[in-house]
């Protein structure tokens, strides 16, 4: 119940934050430009909150916080409704009286915040500080292309088509780029302790066009370097009674050296209910203890080695040396904000593009059930991750805005944009009829969307 919570809160309070900050851009610069706002709404539905300003402008929250609106004097679409009252507004004017620049760049404001306010959550990600894992390679999936490509464990990505990679978010990104597509990826690696470089490519056909069902890394046959060290021990288990402690990081089994923590596993499985030594290395001293291991069987029936101890599962319990982290003053924190609002926008435009193509499944579209899910797994694990999802939703919100869609911001710059090409207004007829296709497309999307949620739920 209490995940549940988390997670209704948590899409509550973004969904909130990236659709009020929206809907701002479009009211500052409709107030910029003299122009009367009627209404400002976050949420759709029963009106929960509502209060006016001195200049009769309507503040409320609706009771579904799937989206909102700005509704200016003169403005009229199927999903804001007509002007309940014209009222006298003799010191500002209506939408349709600004001219076709202010009533662009009022329209085009609401994608531009959500850009902005993308920003702002690196910015202040980056002045927070944010650990990421480096790229080395804890273990190498059979008949992965990370096989093909002769990569082993230990050893260090350096760059993917040739763009650097410095942490494992890097990795991912480059490769996300590369989904869909046929060709080849260029890997350069470096073994452990070495400056030596290799260089290989593995060829892609359609890569990963259907849904996703695991990690994009994972996909492309890597999984990251997790170091043996012990998060807990159960109490009772054979690791308890051997003295083994939480930090305790287990060097050897047997004769046998362990390196990650999937050899670790996989050595432990390998011997249920065997006796052997375990190499523990303490607070810079190494020793051994003698180990019962102990058993459970799988899914299969199949009896597998099991002592009792969990992983580390955060970047918090990882020694640094495993870790890129990046923290920086303001200067530096703002250029890297911008970078990164940069670089997600080229990817969900590439991902985007990718769909619109059918070089990708529509299946990967996500809806508020979605959203709810990752807000909440990102809320339970820290602020820096909720704050990211923020920017990442973000900039979600200001491209999807921008697309051509009549009644989107997007449809809404290729009305003015025709309005101009033709030197007088367009027919509200047509107005009207190009709105309720938009609509139909957008309730369309948000439909595929849920679809989608449920039937990863299911």
């Amino acid at each position: 119940m209490s995940s549940i919570l988390i997670s209704l809160l948590s899409i509550i309070v973004l969904l909130g934050v990236i659709i009020g900050i929206h809907e701002l851009g479009h009211f500052l610069a409709a107030r910029k430009f003299n122009v009367h706002v009627i209404r400002f709404k976050i949420g759709f539905g029963k009106t929960l909150v509502s209060r006016f300003d001195k200049r009769g402008t309507e503040f409320s929250i609706g009771l579904l916080p799937l989206g909102g609106y700005v509704q200016m004097l003169g403005e009229d679409n199927p999903i804001q409704g007509k002007d309940s009252d014209p009222g006298n507004y003799s010191e500002e004017i209506s939408y349709p009286q600004a001219s076709l620049g202010a009533r662009a760049i009022i329209t085009a404001a609401g994608p531009i915040a959500n850009f902005v306010l993308a920003v702002i959550a690196y910015f202040l990600i980056f002045m927070i500080g944010v650990k990421d894992l480096v790229p080395i390679v804890g273990a190498v999936n059979d008949d992965s292309l990370a096989m093909q490509a002769g990569i082993e464990v230990g050893d260090r990505i350096v760059s993917i088509d040739n763009k650097e990679v410095v942490s494992l978010k890097d990795l991912n990104t480059l490769l996300a780029l590369r989904i869909g597509e046929t060709g080849s990826i260029l890997v350069n690696y470096k073994k452990p302790n070495s400056d030596l470089k290799y260089s290989e490519s593995v060829n892609i056909e359609n890569w990963l066009s259907s849904e996703l069902d695991q990690s994009i890394i994972s996909s492309f046959g890597i999984l990251p370097f997790i170091p043996p060290i012990v998060s807990s021990v159960q109490v009772g288990s054979p690791a308890d009674k051997s003295g083994i402690e939480s930090g305790d990081q287990i060097i050897r089994v047997g004769d046998n050296v362990i390196r990650t923590w999937y050899e670790l596993v996989e050595e432990i499985s390998s011997i249920p209910d065997k006796e052997t030594s375990l190499t523990i290395k303490r607070n810079g001293t190494s020793f051994s203890v003698p180990a019962s291991i102990g058993s459970v069987q799988d899914e299969l029936g199949i009896k597998i080695g099991r002592i009792g101890i969990a992983r580390i599962s955060s970047n918090e319990e990882i020694p640094d040396e495993f870790l890129v982290i990046t923290k920086k003053g303001p200067i530096e924190s703002f250029a890297l904000g911008i970078k990164e609002t940069y670089n997600f926008t080229v990817l969900i435009l590439d991902s985007i593009g990718k769909m619109i193509t059918g070089s990708i499944s529509a299946e990967n579209i996500g809806g508020p059930i979605q959203i709810a899910v990752l807000s909440g797994s990102a809320a339970k694990a820290g602020l820096v991750s909720f704050i990211s999802m923020i920017a990442l939703l973000s900039i979600n919100l200001g491209l999807v805005n921008l697309l051509p869609v009549p009644i989107l911001d997007g449809g809404q710059l290729v009305l003015i944009a025709a309005e101009k090409i033709k030197g007088s207004p367009l027919s509200p007829g047509f107005i009207e009829f190009a709105y309720r296709i938009g609509l139909l497309l957008v309730i369309g999307l948000m439909a595929f969307a849920v679809f989608n949620d449920i039937t990863r739920i299911v």
